[in-house]
């Protein structure tokens, strides 16, 4: 960890926001570990000075955004949620919201990049407010309303869907969704008519609360988006099929 950081680090520490995120599952542990002798075990050598070096527990298994299915990336969003309005509380923010920060780890959606907070500025939009939509909501709405298949956009699309190809593929009713509308529709109409233009903060920025307010209203968006299976042509297997019972019970010992 570069002396660059301390400041961010010494904060998610001493904040106690680090042990809670910890206890809840949502956030991995790691050890501090002294620098000669993690430089010795690594066979490499640390940049000059660390601040620290910290060794996470070890993720048993990874797995990929696009692997997911509907419900692990909305519980993924929603723990990276949660997280933000907790570390906004101790006077912190997460600066990433990048699906590849979760991992599940005993079955929880779980950060796993202890370095992705920073202090609170007052005024300050969320500045993953962008990474947020497009690697979690826009796929989620799509998958929802669209076509469960379209996670796999995430696969060609590593930096998220973009904005305004989720608004091309998703319905036009989803205009009359209020989240859809304010964070996918007029999100990426947003960008596309500022792409090229250096835009200055407004004076007074956004305060905490309208903040806490833009991330409640992500989550109220989220939690609503929901994907029913239509069933397979395995479905109905158990009762149509060209088996008696008796070797269906015995094929399946």
């Amino acid at each position: 960890m570069n002396q660059s950081y301390a400041e961010d680090y010494v904060r998610l520490m001493e904040s106690g926001l680090y042990a809670k995120l910890v206890k809840a599952g949502l956030l991995i542990p790691h050890a501090e570990v002294d620098r000669a002798e993690r430089s010795r075990s690594a066979s490499t050598t640390l940049s000059a000075e660390p601040f620290k070096v910290i060794q996470p527990e070890r993720v048993p298994f990874i797995s990929y955004p696009y692997e997911w299915s509907f419900g692990q990336l909305k519980d993924a969003a929603l723990a990276t949620l949660s997280i933000q309005k907790r570390a906004l509380k101790a006077e912190l923010s997460l600066k990433d919201a990048s699906a590849y920060n979760i991992q599940f780890v005993r079955g929880k959606a779980t950060l796993i990049d202890t370095l992705s907070f920073e202090k609170y500025k007052e005024g300050q939009p969320w500045v993953a407010y962008r990474q947020f939509c497009q690697h979690f909501l826009a796929p989620l709405a799509l998958m929802s309303v669209r076509d469960v298949r379209l996670s796999q956009l995430l696969r060609v699309y590593i930096d998220g869907v973009p904005l305004d190809l989720a608004s091309k593929l998703l319905p036009w009713n989803t205009r009359f969704n209020f989240g859809l509308l304010t964070h996918v529709h007029i999100h990426s109409g947003a960008q596309k008519r500022y792409a090229d233009q250096a835009v200055k903060p407004r004076t007074g920025g956004m305060s905490k609360q309208a903040l806490l307010g833009l991330i409640e209203n992500l989550e109220n968006t989220v939690k609503k988006l929901d994907w029913k299976p239509t069933g397979t042509e395995w479905g109905n297997y158990y009762d149509d099929n060209n088996y008696s019972m008796r070797l269906l019970s015995i094929r399946w010992l």
